[in-house]
């Protein structure tokens, strides 16, 4: 080949690696930012949630009266606000609105603020601000139920408050229905830190597209003149090799100095790799690891989702499949060495260099994101109070228990129980101590459950519990005997709890709604002939 051809070969090559090299780096940049965000957003979602199951336990009560104190007054905005017990005694009525509120001042500080707001307010401290009405007229307009800005060094989220049956009692002159968006829960975190990653970030990058870019003029400029020299043979061959040895260290370098795996295919047959791919395997060399595996696929572990790469996909070789499906599909890859397990964001760029074809491969490792979503998941599905299941997840895990009952015709029974006189508890000693006497009791609850029963706070003070293989007389023993171990505990201050509790097994085929109608039954019936005893139905 002429000179001149290999010459603009070159400048060709030297300009695609510099433009897929800025790619990469814009694409990490964008990944890292969007990381960023998704952290405030998740962090923004859970306090959302945590709200919103205040707020349902309030209204699910119709408003709770309290014992005012700090010369808290009565709330002129809402009906029936005062409730006189006595002579000594005036309790004074808080809606869902006022706890939220209240829990605002009591929380926000300079760097993390939320508020109930509303276009329509009954009490003029609600009135939406200009974000706030933004958000608001964007979920009347769209089935979306949360709204997010960045706004002045600032992360702003609104989650919306869709209209219940139980909150018609105090908006219904204003006009909602049910299903109405009436509000929503503002909050605001200050993005200082976050500010600080982004322009790191973009410092970062600025530095890698410098230190790029300059290496590949660099030795595209160094190749030229080289190949310009051809007329010295000798001293050409010399120079050229100590060019080509030199370019190569430095781009293994840069390979090396990347946390994600970065390697080169020809075919099918790795020649290049960085050192994080080879000591994550456990190599010095790439010939070390072509001796021991043929192919890299050989090390993907095994997946039918469709999502995680094998050898063949749907009789395709994966670098093709890849190239061809990394647009429009979430692909991975799950690779393990020395029992240790990683997941991967795989890309492929192909290149052709002296006509021969060879693809670029990046794996960025993404173990770590995802055990924080799933941990944010997790969380999300405790009661945040007894670290016990919440209300949603117990669902989740009745379907699947009747599930296994149907499948494997096992027995599955239910105790659904309740603390007795719970309101006097937290009228005579307050929330706080109502509290703990909860968190007492879930331990009691946990102390006492087999491996593979599970108990889940319902709400308030009810507390359900699934017991599997167990028939409904081997159930009513255990709930027997949870309620003496509770009537015998010296709870704090308040000393001595009872609790009335339901029992019922599952029958094959029933709908859960029929189940847990027939122990909340149960329940009921206890609760209405002297408390503090079992009932079975």
């Amino acid at each position: 080949m002429k000179t001149i051809y290999k010459i603009i070969i070159l400048y060709m090559f030297s300009v695609g690696t510099i433009v897929y090299i800025h790619q990469n780096i814009d694409n990490f940049a964008k990944r890292s930012k969007k990381h960023q965000e998704n952290i405030l957003l998740k962090q923004a979602q859970v306090h959302y949630e945590e709200q919103m199951n205040t707020r349902r336990w309030n209204a699910g009560h119709g408003g709770i009266y309290v014992k005012p104190h700090n010369n808290l007054k009565p709330n002129p905005h809402l009906e029936d606000n005062i409730l006189k017990v006595d002579d000594n005694l005036t309790l004074i009525k808080i809606n869902p609105a006022w706890m939220t509120r209240q829990l605002s001042e009591l929380l926000s500080s300079e760097s993390f603020k939320f508020r109930i707001v509303s276009l329509k307010p009954i009490n003029p401290i609600n009135k939406s601000d200009a974000f706030e009405s933004k958000a608001l007229k964007y979920f009347e307009n769209t089935n979306d139920r949360e709204f997010y800005e960045f706004e002045n060094e600032k992360f702003r989220y609104v989650g919306a408050l869709v209209t219940k049956k139980e909150c018609l009692n105090c908006h219904a002159a204003q006009g909602y229905k049910v299903g109405d968006i009436r509000g929503g829960i503002s909050i605001s975190f200050s993005t200082e830190e976050y500010n600080k990653v982004i322009n790191s970030l973009k410092d970062q990058t600025f530095h890698a597209k410098i230190v790029f870019t300059t290496l590949a003029i660099v030795l595209t400029l160094l190749i030229h003149k080289q190949l310009k020299q051809t007329y010295n043979l000798g001293l050409e061959v010399q120079n050229r090799t100590r060019e080509i040895n030199n370019t190569k260290n430095i781009l293994q370098h840069i390979l090396d100095a990347d946390r994600s795996f970065l390697f080169v295919l020809d075919d099918t047959k790795i020649v290049m790799a960085n050192k994080t791919m080879l000591n994550f395997f456990g190599y010095k060399t790439v010939e070390e690891f072509s001796k021991d595996h043929e192919h890299i696929s050989d090390m993907f572990e095994k997946n039918d989702s469709g999502f995680y790469l094998q050898h063949f996909m749907n009789g395709e070789h994966w670098i093709h499949y890849l190239q061809r499906e990394q647009a429009y599909k979430n692909l991975k890859v799950k690779l393990k060495s020395n029992n240790v397990q990683k997941i991967f964001k795989p890309s492929a760029k192909e290149v052709s260099i002296d006509n021969k074809k060879l693809h670029i491969v990046i794996f960025d490792d993404i173990t770590n994101e995802l055990r924080q979503i799933e941990k944010l998941k997790k969380e999300a599905a405790k009661d945040t109070l007894t670290r016990l299941f919440n209300r949603g997840k117990f669902q989740e895990i009745l379907i699947q228990e009747m599930a296994l009952a149907n499948s494997t015709m096992q027995p599955l029974s239910v105790i659904f129980l309740d603390i007795d006189f719970f309101k006097k508890v937290n009228d005579d000693y307050g929330h706080d101590v109502g509290d703990k006497v909860l968190v007492s009791l879930s331990k009691i609850l946990k102390e006492n459950m087999r491996l593979g029963d599970s108990v889940s706070r319902w709400g308030g003070e009810e507390f359900i519990i699934l017991l599997q293989s167990t028939p409904v007389n081997q159930a009513v023993k255990i709930a027997e005997k949870l309620r003496k171990k509770v009537s015998e505990y010296k709870f704090d201050k308040v000393k001595n709890v009872n609790i009335s509790l339901g029992v019922t097994q599952y029958i094959s085929t029933e709908s859960d709604k029929a189940l847990l109608k027939r122990v909340d039954e149960a329940l009921y019936e206890a609760k209405n002939t002297g408390r503090n005893k079992v009932i079975m139905k």
